[in-house]
């Protein structure tokens, strides 16, 4: 039997023969044992334990052994490390293990308040302010504790002059600060604040005469100016040679460089990287992003689509912009712009605005565009949560099914004005709860650490970017960019319903999100139907009135089977509507308050509908129409991108594509649709509006039907215009073309 050397804790009790014992110390390889009588310790009996005799009595089971019995700060650090290895704690003082243990209390406290937990209405952050606010509300609370729990208050502060000595110990702001940072870069064990008695003394030999020159500019490598270790030790031979010119030739003091790397390695890595890097990013690289929160409220758990986070993220990945439907038709004008570019091609970064489930870490909504975050994208990826997306998936060439189809509990997303506005509008309307959990992104570490993901699909195709221009080197990005930026969407759905859903993910404990997703018991919340759907993302459009046709929105009269009843209860009253720009065949209309009886079960809006425009969207319906050519030139001079004429015109096949799988895409305010309206109906009205016939005599009797005339009108001061003929050349009228005027100036 080979012997087993084992080395007893402190606190430990061992039992023998029903006689208990708490060790003592060790000497070579004997452990020495304490009697303990009625929890009283006989320091006369002193009992010797070798490791030869703990094996037989290990192997007899003659023996037993409950690690830190004696120590109550023990036993609650075991409890609050949850299985983690206490023995690098087990040679300590109870009065050391209690001061760790008050240590990791104000810690587990104050994450509590970072996340709103256990009572604390009001959200901490880890700055100055939010740390000295959370100490002084907490203290009395911290102390109480400490009595309560180990019998003995907590010795009094430091005895600074000048300053007020605390009557018990509480930490200041940096203090606590710097426990956290050392809790989160060890993996939040205990073991962090064990004492470092350990560095004491002269263990390397190091020459007493030198120890303060090393220590001095080892600590000046863990400072802001980045110093190499070869610059540290070229410091330290600099200041040597001051001292060796006081000493004889053969009492020169030295120090090798490895002496010094092995002192800066023993620095602190986080002291380090907070001078070299900055305190945020030292911070971010110390607490990894983990799995996400696993309740809402610290006591109930999570379940499938309880929280849903979302971001958007700009691709590290240039992609082709250009526009492959320029019709045979068009004038020599824009068939020279549309050449120019298709030589001249733009290359962009998409955004792609994200949902995921923090659960089961499954992505349940999706939208990519070339532009810029904005309220509208978030919209249709919010859209996308509770919409059917098996069809899209189909479209994409997915294998699998795409079932992620919900209306989740709360939405969480950072403060940016993508996630305002109508967005915030939207979530309000379905009665789903926006949680905004603050700047730190890892507070939303589900989303934060998804994005990860999306580098391996960029990494597939040519034309991905870097982070600076020394980490890409020769790399041309924007030259070798080679995906269709209409193409980005579908390749993204493949890749998320194929590989993702299907790969092992290590915040399930390696198992997939699709399976996680089919396990999951509990219950969802069906997404809502087409009428409210269409009320919760659906542009207000206010001020209209019910004629004797129904109710006219851009020219075209929707009609009800009881819109006689309601014009009749409401006359000429204004009302308003609301629309889908991604469907023009039907309208909420808003029934005023005193007429709704009369409508039982249709609630406060009533569907009109006009057939003949189902399933066309509004790009698709008002191609044609001058005035809205006319209304995005305005918008495009004024700095405001119509994203409506824009998607038309560039991104026209990935429209058709999402209309065929029947996930629209949202790209249109509410204001801005408004506005367009009033232009596009004014000019409308103009259009179709009677004019009065010309009257009087012809104003040249040389005018004919084919003969464009001359103005008779003689400006202020000016002379009387000669007279112009103008000849009709012969096959002159297929020199012009109509769409020249409207299409040519592309700039």
């Amino acid at each position: 039997m080979s012997i087993q050397p084992y080395k007893l804790g402190r606190h430990d009790r061992v039992t023998i023969d029903g006689v208990h014992f708490q060790p003592a110390g060790r000497k070579g390889r004997v452990n020495l044992l304490r009697q303990v009588v009625n929890d009283a310790v006989l320091d006369t009996i002193l009992k010797p334990l070798s490791d030869e005799e703990f094996t037989h009595l290990n192997a007899s089971k003659l023996i037993r052994i409950e690690e830190g019995y004696y120590s109550l700060a023990y036993q609650l650090l075991r409890k609050r490390a949850d299985g983690t290895d206490l023995s690098d704690l087990s040679d300590l003082t109870d009065e050391q293990l209690r001061t760790i243990a008050w240590k990791v209390e104000w810690c587990t406290r104050f994450r509590h308040a970072q996340k709103g937990l256990a009572g604390h209405e009001v959200r901490r952050n880890k700055t100055p302010d939010d740390l000295a606010a959370f100490i002084a509300g907490e203290r009395e609370a911290m102390h109480q504790w400490f009595v309560d729990t180990f019998g003995k208050a907590r010795p009094p502060g430091k005895n600074i002059p000048g300053l007020r000595r605390k009557p018990y110990d509480y930490p200041s702001s940096t203090t606590l600060r710097g426990w956290l940072a050392l809790l989160d870069a060890g993996d939040h064990e205990p073991g962090v604040f064990r004492p470092r008695y350990d560095k004491c003394g002269n263990r390397h030999q190091l020459d007493p005469r030198v120890r303060g020159i090393v220590e001095k500019h080892v600590r000046g490598y863990a400072t802001g100016a980045r110093l190499k270790p070869a610059d540290v030790y070229g410091r330290v031979e600099a200041d040597l040679l001051i001292l060796n010119r006081s000493l004889t030739p053969e009492s020169q003091a030295s120090v090798s460089e490895p002496a010094i790397r092995r002192r800066i390695k023993k620095l602190q890595p986080i002291l380090v990287d907070m001078a070299h890097l900055g305190e945020k990013r030292a911070g971010l690289k110390y607490a990894p992003v983990g799995k996400g929160l696993d309740s809402l409220d610290g006591l109930t758990q999570l379940e499938r689509m309880d929280r849903v986070e979302m971001d958007d993220w700009e691709m590290d990945l240039f992609v082709v912009l250009r526009n492959k439907t320029v019709r045979s038709g068009l004038g020599r004008k824009a068939k020279d712009e549309a050449r120019r570019l298709l030589k001249n091609r733009v290359t962009v970064r998409c955004t792609v605005t994200v949902a995921i489930d923090v659960v089961t870490k499954c992505v349940v909504g999706l939208h990519v565009t070339p532009f810029a975050p904005s309220a509208a994208g978030s919209r249709s990826a919010l859209r996308s949560i509770v919409v059917d997306k098996n069809p899209l998936a189909r479209l994409a060439g997915a294998k699998s099914d795409w079932p992620m189809t919900a209306r989740p509990l709360e939405v969480a997303t950072d403060g940016g004005p993508a996630f305002r506005g109508d967005f915030h509008t939207c979530l309000g309307k379905m009665r789903v709860e926006h949680r905004l959990p603050g700047g730190d992104p890892r507070s939303r570490g589900t989303i934060e650490s998804f994005f990860r993901n999306l580098k391996t699909l960029c990494r597939m195709f040519t034309g991905q970017c870097f982070s600076n221009v020394v980490e890409r080197g020769e790399y041309q990005s924007q030259e070798l960019a080679s995906l269709l930026a209409e193409d980005v969407h579908l390749r993204l759905v493949r890749y998320l319903v194929d590989i993702y859903h299907h790969t092992p993910h290590s915040g399930l404990g390696g198992m997939r999100p699709y399976e996680a997703w089919r396990l999951a018991k509990n219950e969802l919340d069906p997404p809502p139907d087409d009428v409210n759907r269409h009320l919760a993302f659906g542009l207000a459009v206010p001020n209209r009135m019910l004629a004797a046709d129904g109710v006219t929105y851009i020219h075209t009269p929707y009609k009800h089977p009881d819109m006689g009843t309601l014009r009749a209860l409401i006359g000429e009253r204004r009302f308003g509507i609301v629309t889908d720009p991604n469907d023009m065949g039907s309208i909420l209309v808003r029934v005023p308050p005193d007429a709704r009886s009369h409508f039982p079960g249709a609630g406060a809006y009533l569907v009109f509908r006009a057939p003949d425009l189902d399933g066309v969207p509004l790009s698709e319906y008002l191609r044609e129409n001058r005035a809205m050519l006319r209304f995005a030139k305005q918008e495009r001079l004024a700095g405001n991108p119509f994203r409506l004429t824009a998607i038309r015109d560039l991104m026209k096949e990935a429209d058709d594509a999402r209309r065929r799988a029947g996930v629209p895409s949202d790209v249109v305010s509410e204001d801005q649709l408004n506005r367009m309206l009033k232009f596009v109906e004014r000019k409308g009205e103009q259009v179709t509006s009677a004019r009065p016939a010309p009257s009087g005599p012809a104003t040249s009797g040389d005018d004919a039907p084919d003969r464009f005339g001359i103005s008779i009108a003689t400006p202020p001061g000016g002379r009387r215009p000669t007279r112009q003929v103008i000849e009709i050349v012969p096959g002159a009228e297929d020199l012009t073309d109509p769409t020249d005027d409207e299409l040519g100036d592309l700039e």
